[in-house]
């Protein structure tokens, strides 16, 4: 009897169906064992995201000890967002926004996002926008007053607090109704904690080991601050309640909605930290690069005394400063206001030529995105003119994302770019800043990236 030697199986990529062992997976350094490039990468997270795009490419893995697959391809990205959203979820990492944010817009999937985004949709129409955009011209205005107080006796400030109080007075005005930048709240260093939390939470960093019950700084601080924003939100929606007259804002609609009380809680909490820290923080980091860049800052300046003849811009002069806005476009590029996010593949999929298996973390990352070299001349350089229309037209589309992208696009970009036009445009109007640090200001990161110990400068007046 004869034996007939089977042919062993060939093996085919999962994602092409190409015959061989050989299917192109993102790859990176391993780092130790247990702990991967842990102790690298929490250093300097960006940094560290970095130089792994630039040794490694466009998809390259990073060991946490689990491994994420960092993507900067803007081919890559633009089939996540945009393409085939649908083989995407928030997956597994977004479980750290829980605590704070809870089952709100931010963190919920497909058709129970969209039955959210429906409703809340209408405080971010534009004649809406308008309307609680003109919140940050007496939130400015009171800020200035502080300022040109320190111009006249030179005293060095930290514009960093001031720039989050802009935002968290014009933000919380339009969605909740109320001004969060009042001391007694503490929303900001809530806020800030918040996002240190869901970092750590969500990467997990080794403070997320130490159980709850723990009485250590950071549990302490983390209850303290889900109490603060809790409550606050709590309050409004008791207050409105109460009162049986719910307003236009965003509060109103949920409290007028049939989503039920926890979800208008949870997205209240998500729209508020969501919304404040990104724009406080891209208002900041705007004004350190003007004060760095004489030349942009001057045409800002050009810009605003013509149009605006010493007054606060209107509504519908806020589309003719567009020089302003480019100098805030360039910096968002720079400093991107949420500088990675992640999704978990659903089914396999080949990605810009690469296998992304099912159940993969990827990390979309616009800090790295847009500091290639692929998409960006002299990418390290601040030159907003990088935003005048036809680089703009012949840039790939998703180069660019500092509001997200696809179907996901940050629903506050129309108030957050109102309120930073605003800003930028009066405090250029009537003050110079100077910075007072000879290198460059440093950064840290966690959700957002922010200035690790402020931004210290001093003022001058203009007129």
């Amino acid at each position: 009897m004869t034996i007939v030697q089977a042919e062993p199986a060939v093996q085919k990529c999962p994602v092409t169906g190409a015959p061989g062992s050989g299917c192109p997976v993102a790859r990176g350094p391993k780092g130790l064992p247990g702990i991967g490039v842990a102790p690298t990468y929490f250093r300097d997270p960006p940094g560290y995201s970095l130089r792994l795009q630039q040794d490694h490419g466009s998809m390259a893995s990073i060991s946490l000890p689990k491994a994420f697959i960092q993507v900067t391809d803007a081919d890559a990205i633009e089939q996540v967002l945009r393409t085939n959203p649908d083989n995407y979820r928030r997956g597994t990492l977004y479980r750290g926004f829980l605590g704070f944010m809870g089952r709100g817009l931010l963190t919920l999937d497909n058709e129970q996002w969209k039955a959210h985004r429906k409703v809340v949709q209408p405080a971010f129409a534009p004649k809406r926008v308008d309307q609680d955009a003109a919140e940050a011209v007496p939130a400015t205005l009171e800020v200035l007053r502080r300022w040109q107080q320190a111009a006249r006796t030179g005293a060095v400030i930290d514009i960093a607090p001031d720039a989050m109080g802009i935002s968290t007075r014009t933000i919380g005005t339009a969605l909740i109704g109320r001004d969060l930048s009042e001391p007694g709240l503490d929303y900001a260093r809530a806020s800030a904690i918040a996002g240190k939390v869901m970092y750590t939470s969500t990467i997990f960093g080794l403070n997320e080991f130490v159980p709850n019950v723990v009485p250590s700084r950071y549990n302490r601080e983390k209850r303290w601050a889900q109490r603060v924003i809790g409550g606050i939100v709590a309050n409004v929606v008791a207050a409105r309640r109460h009162s049986g007259e719910p307003g236009t804002d965003a509060a109103a609609l949920l409290l007028a909605s049939d989503l039920g009380e926890q979800a208008t809680i949870d997205d209240l909490r998500t729209l508020l930290l969501a919304g404040t820290d990104t724009t406080g923080q891209a208002l900041t980091w705007t004004l350190y690069e003007l004060a760095r860049h004489p030349q942009a800052r001057q045409e800002v300046e050009e810009e605003v005394d013509r149009v605006l003849d010493g007054q606060p811009p209107t509504a519908d002069q806020l589309a003719e400063l567009l020089a302003t806005r480019r100098a805030i476009e360039e910096s968002m590029r720079l400093h991107p206001p949420v500088w990675q996010f992640p999704r978990d593949a659903i089914e396999d999929e080949e990605v810009a030529g690469w296998h992304v298996p099912a159940g993969a973390t990827v990390l979309l990352s616009p800090y790295c995105t847009h500091r290639s070299a692929e998409y960006w001349e002299d990418p390290e350089a601040f030159e907003p003119n990088r935003f005048l229309e036809e680089p703009t037209k012949a840039r790939h589309r998703h180069a660019y994302l500092p509001f997200g992208g696809g179907k996901r696009l940050c629903i506050g970009k129309g108030l957050a770019m109102a309120t930073l036009v605003t800003a930028v445009a009066m405090i250029s109007q009537r003050l110079r800043l100077r910075l007072v640090s000879v290198p460059p200001v440093r950064y840290d990161a966690y959700i957002t990236m922010f200035p690790a110990n402020g931004v210290p400068v001093a003022v001058s007046q203009r007129r």
